[in-house]
């Protein structure tokens, strides 16, 4: 039985509770009905981008609210996408879903794949984390490409990359910073759902994800979201990106632009 959960996902590039909550102001406000209920991981362990001495004896997570025992699920993926063989535990709580592998997980970077459905009212939240088994690979990609598109007035360039050991960088170059208070990249891709996460300066001029989200191979998609000052989130600019299977290599589709807000 899986009884305790110590690793905390909300890093602070990590801002999707606080765009649930003014969703919910919103909805509240205009419709004048109830808002509805999505529920997300509060705290995991292994903790998201955890790099681990040893194959973790159980993967978890607890929400921040009542999640329904039918819908809500757990996937463990290595690094080619495939669910690793696993079973479930018996939960403690009516907020908490875990797994343990059937054998040790070998080194090399894993993706939790979660699915919550609310016990409130039955709705449907989903995203991934990462968690590095070390001893081997710390990520997946190999090489560089960059793609660039136009963010309201602003022209916004992706570049996705590896850092030594293979874990993903994906940075955001401005050609003009002015302003700039934040920016964020919302990454998804349809089998795993999304993750709204916020960006640090590289220190060099750029922001940069440095939490080795993209540790699956296959085609991802990345909004860059850019707030500057007394604006909210004014610029946007869509990427699609694939990483190979077989040589790791990043490869851009065309970009867009989706427009201001």
């Amino acid at each position: 039985m899986f009884h305790n959960y110590t690793g905390f996902i909300r890093r602070p590039h990590l801002v999707r509770a606080a765009v649930v909550l003014a969703g919910a102001v919103i909805t509240i406000g205009v419709s004048g009905g109830s808002a509805l209920a999505h529920s997300y991981p509060q705290t995991t362990d292994p903790q998201s981008s955890a790099r681990l001495d040893s194959s973790p004896a159980h993967i978890g997570i607890t929400y921040d609210s009542p999640i329904a025992a039918s819908g809500s699920s757990m996937v463990l993926l290595d690094s080619t996408g495939t669910a690793v063989p696993s079973e479930p535990d018996q939960s403690d709580g009516n907020r908490q879903t875990s797994l343990h592998p059937v054998t040790d997980l070998a080194p090399g970077p894993y993706t939790v794949d979660w699915t919550s459905v609310s016990a409130d009212d039955g709705h449907m939240a989903q995203g991934f984390y990462t968690f590095v088994v070390n001893g081997g690979p710390g990520g997946i990609i190999a090489g560089q490409a960059q793609n660039q598109t136009q963010a309201a007035d602003l022209t916004a360039a992706l570049t996705v990359t590896g850092a030594s050991d293979g874990s993903s960088v994906l940075r955001v170059d401005l050609d003009n910073p002015t302003g700039v208070e934040r920016v964020r990249i919302r990454l998804s891709r349809p089998d795993l759902g999304e993750d709204l996460l916020t960006t640090a300066s590289t220190g060099d001029g750029g922001w940069a994800l440095t939490g080795n989200e993209v540790a699956v191979p296959g085609a991802w998609h990345a909004v860059v979201i850019v707030r500057r000052t007394n604006v909210v989130d004014d610029a946007q600019g869509s990427f699609d990106f694939t990483v190979d299977s077989v040589t790791g290599a990043p490869t851009f589709a065309t970009a867009s632009a989706p427009g201001a807000n």
